[in-house]
This record gives C-alpha cells, structure tokens and sequence, in this order.
C-alpha cells in the first residue's frame, strides 16, 4: 500500500502559517467510537459434526472497543468459501475478559484456505466482517498464531472503510507526555478512532484505526495533554483517503 505524509508545519522557509494549533482547558475527555446501528441478529448455523472430516480451533478475545456493548447474545462466525463453519457464543474470563472459541470444520482439501470472521455485536446491534485470518489449518496446535484479538480494522455496517494512521508529534513539545495523554481523530465533531503511542519510536508517535464512512472524509487531530490540563486541536483539517497515512503535527 502506498504512504501519502503530509506534513504541517514549518517549511524550509519557517514559514509555520500552515500549522496551528487551538488549546481548550479541560478534564480528561472520554474519547470513544459510537459503534451503535440497527444490523438485525443474524441467524448462523454451526454445520453438522459428520459433514465434513477436519477440524480446527482458534481463540478470539474481543477487543476493548467492543466491551462496553457485549452481552450474552453476541455472536462470532467462521467462514469458508461462503459457508458457515463455526459459531460461537461469548465467554467471560476472569478480569471481564471476553472470548469466543472456535471449533472450525472443513475437509482436508480446503486446508490452507482462506478464513473470514463475522461477528454481531449485540448491545452495538452491528455486523463486522474480518478477513485477515490465518488459513484453515486441520488439527492445529493452539499457540500464538491461533490466538486473536478481534479489533476494528475489518468491515463495518456502519464504518464500511478505515484507514491505517500514524501521526507523529515533534521532537520537542510543550509538556512533558504521559501515560494519562489521548489523541484522537475526529471527522466534525465525532470521533472516529483513537490512536496509541509506539513507546519505541525515537520520535513520539501514535497510531490508530480510523474508521470511515465513504471514500474522503475531512478530519482532525485532538490531543489531551494531562500536563497541560487541555485538549490541543491541529489544523488545517486532513483528508482520509488511503489505507495507509502518516501524518506530522507541529504545536
């Protein structure tokens, strides 16, 4: 995937009037995607156990977005080819930690198959469909490699398009960063995704991913600086058009 950067702030010529930055004191801001639609419950059905002769299992664990609408009538599937080879109802582990186990059918000539993974959200009453999966792998082992986190970078009813950001704050800032600090994207005044601090990158950046409703959408960055006591807002506002974007802010 190509990278379109665009950078704000000063040019060569220190001419810095494409850069600004709004300050606003404030409380820490509870920052969130509002995953709520009206997708009904879909009704998927688990294949008979004597229809195919393979097998495989996977672990999902939902991701933390989602935690605040899971209920006890969320659903997660396992498709192959278009047919429904798995489902799965949700378990919560201790530290309200919730999990779906998949046990996997198919035969031995779909192994190495591409898998997708559906899942409905029943509090956010939402379909989400994910095809980055491993390959239909009979009688595997459970390691790592079959252990998932079920995050937003798939599709959405409502968010059908997202795109991968990386936005990289300057060397030097006028607070000192910790780990109370958010940033987000927001399209207008909704929130369309948070990003997350790569704490091994020379340079403080954040990444996140942010999610879309049609092809362009014009968005901005918010920080909340917990040493300041206050959300920055970077402008000029930025288009959300690629899969892959890195972004520059300057204060």
């Amino acid at each position: 995937m190509a990278t379109l950067t665009l950078v704000w702030g000063c040019s060569s010529s220190d001419d810095d009037s494409n850069s600004q930055s709004t300050f606003t004191t404030s409380a820490k801001p509870l920052w969130a995607i509002d995953w709520t639609w009206n997708d009904p419950a879909p009704n998927w059905q688990e294949p008979p156990a004597t229809q195919y002769e393979c097998s495989m299992n996977i672990l999902v664990e939902l991701g933390i977005e989602f935690l605040p609408y899971s209920t006890d009538d969320d659903q997660m599937a396992i498709f192959i080819d278009g047919t429904c080879r798995s489902v799965s109802k949700p378990n919560v582990y201790p530290g309200a930690t919730v999990v779906f186990l998949l046990h996997i059918k198919g035969t031995s000539q779909e192994a190495g198959h591409e898998m997708e993974l559906h899942y409905y959200s029943a509090g956010a009453k939402q379909l989400f469909v994910d095809g980055d999966m491993p390959p239909f792998t009979p009688n595997n082992l459970m390691d790592e490699s079959f252990q998932l986190i079920f995050t937003p970078e798939g599709k959405s009813s409502k968010f059908p398009l997202f795109t991968v950001l990386t936005v990289n704050l300057p060397e030097t800032t006028p607070f000192d960063i910790t780990s109370d600090d958010l940033m987000a994207i927001f399209v207008g005044d909704e929130c369309r995704g948070l990003c997350w601090r790569d704490e091994y990158d020379l340079y403080p950046s954040w990444r996140g991913c942010i999610q879309r409703r049609q092809s362009e959408e014009t968005a901005t960055v918010r920080y909340y600086s917990a040493d300041k006591g206050g959300i920055y807002t970077f402008t000029p506002p930025f288009k959300l058009n690629d899969n892959l974007q890195e972004i520059n802010v300057k204060f």
